[in-house]
């Protein structure tokens, strides 16, 4: 795998005083520099990949990274992508991107929300972006931040980019059909082109997301939520041929 490439997990987390039967989920994006002093994890991640890549109905999209593995990997070099409800009406506001979002280390028990039970943190493995020749351009988080939020926090604009499925405001937010777990599957599926399935989520996971039809620059439509590039034009990437070896 290259240098360049980019592990993608979801985190799921219960929430407090809900039996642990309600759940709280978000994807972190960590660059593949960030395991390179445990050579055993990465060798594993990459070992998954091949795993993930069979089309096969019997297969699932994702793989449980075991607590024991995960709660080793302390470098800060990932990044945290959450949603939830806040009393704010501007484009992603619900969506935090500061320091600590942008730089996450993924043995962190830490959620967006205050409510999540951290010591009960789940992790799953869903894929890989980027790392190979023949593979779409590698996307990293803070690009799928952008992806999602046009920019950055606050910079959604109405009647500019088509929403990525939501403006992700606080006050967009609805406990059963617009809520952080359909935040998860638009980075998943929209972003990554990767399943949007989740492990045993029940209630918590009602909504299956559409991603907005747009045009590459080559004429081809396809189903993703475009990345601003820094001319302030905007590029859809190709994610139908997203790595998975």
């Amino acid at each position: 795998m290259a240098s360049d490439a980019y592990y993608v997990f979801l985190q799921k987390f219960p929430l407090k005083s809900s039996f642990k039967m309600i759940f709280h989920t978000e994807v972190i994006v960590c660059p593949r520099e960030t395991f390179s002093k445990d050579a055993t994890f990465l060798n594993m991640l990459d070992g998954l990949v091949d795993r993930l890549g069979v089309q096969d109905a019997t297969e699932s999209p994702f793989v449980t990274i075991e607590k024991k593995q995960w709660s080793e990997q302390s470098e800060p070099g990932c990044v945290q992508l959450g949603y939830w409800g806040a009393n704010c009406s501007s484009g992603c506001c619900g969506s935090p991107h500061k320091q600590q979002n942008r730089n996450y280390a993924l043995n962190s028990r830490q959620a967006v929300i205050d409510n999540a039970m951290g010591d009960y943190k789940e992790l799953y493995f869903y894929g890989v972006s980027g790392g190979c020749p023949d593979c779409a351009d590698a996307i990293s988080g803070e690009d799928a931040y952008k992806a999602v939020c046009h920019g950055h926090m606050n910079a959604i604009e109405m009647g500019g980019l088509p929403k990525c499925v939501s403006n992700w405001a606080g006050r967009d937010h609805n406990p059963l059909t617009n809520n952080c777990n359909t935040f998860t599957s638009t980075v998943l599926k929209c972003v990554y082109g990767l399943s949007d399935a989740k492990p045993q989520m029940g209630v918590s996971d009602l909504r299956t997301v559409t991603c907005p039809s747009v045009k590459t620059q080559d004429g081809r439509e396809v189903e993703q939520c475009m990345i601003p590039v820094m001319d302030e034009s905007f590029e859809a990437i190709d994610v139908s041929v997203l790595s998975m070896e």
